[in-house]
């Protein structure tokens, strides 16, 4: 395995410019490098898109088995870590709850625990700033900035693509 995608890839991929519909070659390519062995996920992900009970849910069903990951332990011993480091490094307790309270630590965790690649649609948050008082960081949490700070890597869902050699209609 080398990348782990978070639930953004997929919903924003679904929802957004790779519907079923319109680009069923980004889905092949999805799960042939599911298959391949490239890409994972937590089983947490699975988890948070089977809330939409729609066509995205109905495909994660059918990747349950080879996609979505239960923890292990050293994932366990990684996600403390990750909370560890949020509860340390951040500000505002309402943003580490909402953080905290969803797939992306297990996301990275993952990925810590597997040396993977962090795959997300979440873009890094330039505008986070330090309490001068606490020398906490302020601001909304992101997969990117967390991951830059944890010294993990990560790319977007374009990069993973070029990664790839995904190649979607050619002519």
């Amino acid at each position: 395995m080398e990348y782990c995608l978070d639930t953004s890839v997929f919903t924003e991929a679904h929802r957004r410019y790779y519907g079923f519909d319109i680009a069923p070659g980004f889905w092949v390519a999805i799960e042939n490098n599911i298959v391949n062995g490239k890409i994972v996920s937590p089983m947490i992900v699975k988890k948070e898109i089977d809330k939409g009970k729609d066509q995205l849910a109905t495909w994660t069903k059918s990747m349950a088995g080879v996609l979505f990951v239960e923890p292990d332990e050293r994932i366990i011993e990684n996600i403390q870590i990750v909370a560890d480091f949020i509860e340390n490094n951040y500000e505002n307790t309402g943003e580490k709850l909402q953080f905290l309270g969803n797939a992306d630590p297990w996301v990275i965790a993952q990925a810590k625990a597997n040396e993977l690649i962090v795959v997300t649609a979440e873009a890094r948050n330039p505008n986070e700033s330090i309490n001068k008082a606490t020398y906490k960081i302020n601001g909304r949490i992101k997969i990117p900035n967390v991951c830059e700070k944890l010294d993990i890597p990560w790319i977007d869902t374009f990069e993973l693509l070029r990664r790839l050699d995904v190649r979607l209609g050619l002519i």
